[in-house]
């Protein structure tokens, strides 16, 4: 059985994360949610998506914190990244 590849969706807006993951679900994904960028941090971290979606506005840490810190750690820096 082929694993699903995984997708980490880091959107601070409820809705929208939901709207996303049954989108993506319903296209065949393993779909990760983060409701901020600290959160999504530790998530990306842990579950090494193979793509991770993320918003540019959020409270506590905003999308390019987001990617400035992943871009920074090894295992985490070639993981495609979209805002």
């Amino acid at each position: 059985m082929m694993n699903k590849q995984k997708i980490l969706v880091i959107e601070d807006n409820q809705e929208v994360r939901e709207n996303l993951e049954e989108i993506l679900e319903l296209s065949g994904y393993e779909v990760h949610l983060a409701e901020d960028g600290t959160v999504g941090v530790d998530a990306a971290q842990k579950i090494k998506p193979d793509l991770i979606l993320c918003d540019v506005m959020m409270p506590k840490l905003d999308g390019f914190g987001v990617l400035n810190i992943l871009g920074k750690r090894p295992e985490t820096a070639a993981i495609p990244f979209v805002f």
